[in-house]
């Protein structure tokens, strides 16, 4: 065999390979399927180019036909999606990296409405992850400040010796707080006991409150409804007109009683009044009299050995009474006889 024949079965040979790997990275089909034309609009898409696949789920599901400029300088991407692939109105689209090269590729994530992006549309919702450039500069930065923040601990702690000192005191720090929680156990174990019922009370006060409030909300519904003495005087509008009517009874008393009649002099007359008075003051003057027994009458009431000796007095009248009755028919008879001889 000649070196052109081989060099020629070699060549039909990378051709194959090169067929088969197009039709299994989907760079290349010989199937052509329908597709409609749908719009993004990004910030930036850096690294994206025509022909870069549209995936779903991770499915391709369209590819990059064209990417212009926007009058607001972002960036316009036209898609080509297959024509079963109907995506919501609410989808979002964003850029992403994929493979070891960094190829840029659109991801799609589907929406929940019930409302699909119409052929000629345009996608909204699009995101734009951070640019290598970008990442690397924020990492400089934070290089940077992890810099300054090292220079400033090192003017802040000084040497070695002086950072191995504070590391020390804070070792020795910790062993006397672990030696004090030691000696004080007990009491911490008291503590804590302590504020466990603490807390137990606040919670039982929490739910009297919340029983408090819950019954109060259910005495201003009864009351809100007509239930009992206070709904009934609150909602029950004849009870309303019989106080108003009350009170207007009450009016026309008040407005009587400053009329000219005797209840009217008596509240309106001041003369009148100092006149009533001074009546009631004599009258406990000759009270206060009688019960500590000045005059005669305070005598009587007060004085034991009067009070007896009236009683005998009168004992004795009643006894001299009824023997001049015994005696007074004796009398007239014999005055009688005396005449008669």
């Amino acid at each position: 065999m000649t070196n052109e024949a081989k060099v020629g079965i070699f060549i039909v040979i990378v051709i194959i390979i090169f067929i088969i790997l197009s039709v299994q990275i989907g760079e290349l089909s010989f199937t052509k399927k329908d597709t409609y034309t749908m719009t993004m609009v990004f910030s930036s898409v850096e690294g994206l180019k025509r022909g870069s696949p549209l995936e779903l789920a991770g499915v391709d599901v369209g590819t990059v036909t064209g990417i212009s400029l926007n009058k607001d300088y972002s960036a316009v991407v036209t898609a080509a999606i297959y024509d079963d692939i109907r995506l919501p109105i609410n989808s979002s689209a964003s850029i992403a990296t994929k493979g070891v090269l960094g190829d840029k590729i659109i991801i799609l994530t589907p929406g929940v409405s019930e409302n699909t992006i119409k052929p000629g549309g345009n996608l909204a919702r699009t995101t734009v992850p951070p640019s290598v450039d970008h990442i690397l500069m924020q990492i400089g930065e934070l290089a940077e400040n992890l810099a300054e923040l090292t220079g400033a601990l090192n003017s802040t702690f000084g040497d070695e010796d002086a950072l191995r000192n504070i590391i020390n005191n804070i070792s020795r720090f910790s062993e006397d707080s672990a030696a004090l929680v030691s000696q004080n156990q007990e009491n911490i174990s008291v503590t804590i006991s302590q504020l466990r019922e603490i807390t137990d009370n606040f919670a039982m006060v929490s739910q009297d409150l919340a029983g408090t409030s819950a019954d109060f909300g259910e005495i201003i519904g009864k009351i809100n409804s007509g239930n009992g003495t206070m709904g009934r005087l609150i909602n029950d509008e004849a009870l309303y007109l019989s106080t108003m009517g009350f009170m207007e009874n009450i009016q026309q008393f008040t407005s009587r009683l400053n009329e000219d009649n005797t209840i009217a002099m008596l509240l309106n007359d001041s003369e009148l009044y100092y006149d009533i008075v001074a009546i009631a003051e004599n009258i406990r003057f000759i009270t206060d009299q009688l019960s500590q027994g000045r005059g005669t009458m305070g005598h009587i009431l007060v004085d034991e050995e009067l009070y007896q000796q009236l009683n005998e007095a009168i004992r004795n009248a009643n006894l001299a009474a009824q023997g001049i009755e015994e005696q007074l028919p004796i009398t007239v008879m014999g005055t009688i006889l005396g005449l008669i001889w």
